[in-house]
């Protein structure tokens, strides 16, 4: 029998083994917290200008905020980029002070986009890495994760925009795709990649047959 592991849980058990390391130690100074003020909102970010990935924790504690998720956040960052944390919004009349830990956990390079069967394997040639994708990414999304690893382990290009905050770009591209924009809070995760869009991806195996008709 086969078995079958999470790349998500791969990188959490990548973290948890070196945890005790981390926090003996000190962050890379290369990959920061960053704070970008919008109205009441505070959106943190993590910001690599290393060439290689990491993989950062947050948690925040707070009572003077109300968080986009109550949950540590646990994500990827590709060479080069900045990502997406959590969104703070500043309850009234409060002082607007937070207390966070921040970990930063560097990517083996070995680590791997793992299949279940011989016929999930898939080729990253030119076309898909020179398309333009772009991941619209909620916070119950389950995939999402393992998709912008499977990407930034073969170094395709790709940008994340919220599902909820976004939709009209969402619409837009239906409606140029010829699909029906009903049901459109339903999604969870929508994968546009050129004119084509998916929705309803669920496993590894929907997502790569996906990428598969882009490949030449």
């Amino acid at each position: 029998m086969k078995s079958k592991l999470n790349p998500f849980f791969l990188v959490l058990l990548v973290y948890l083994t070196s945890f005790l390391g981390f926090s003996q130690g000190t962050n890379p100074e290369n990959v920061t917290l960053v704070e970008k003020q919008n109205g009441k909102r505070l959106e943190l970010y993590a910001k690599n200008t290393d060439t290689i990935p990491y993989v950062v924790f947050l948690r925040v504690t707070t009572n003077d905020y109300r968080r986009s998720s109550n949950r540590p956040v646990l994500k990827p960052v590709a060479a080069k980029s900045e990502v997406h944390l959590l969104t703070l919004i500043k309850l009234a009349s409060s002082e607007g002070k937070y207390e966070h830990q921040f970990i930063v956990n560097e990517v083996s390079t070995n680590l791997k986009f793992r299949k279940d069967d011989d016929d999930m394997q898939i080729n990253f040639d030119t076309a898909l890495k020179t398309a333009n994708i772009t991941l619209f990414e909620s916070e119950a999304c389950e995939i999402c994760e393992e998709t912008k690893l499977l990407f930034d382990n073969n170094k395709v290009a790709y940008n994340v925009k919220d599902i909820n905050n976004d939709q009209d770009l969402i619409l837009k591209a239906r409606k140029n795709n010829g699909q029906s924009i009903e049901n459109i809070q339903q999604d969870v995760f929508v994968l546009k990649i050129e004119d084509a869009i998916y929705r309803g991806i669920r496993t590894k195996k929907e997502l790569l047959e996906a990428l598969k008709n882009h490949i030449k």
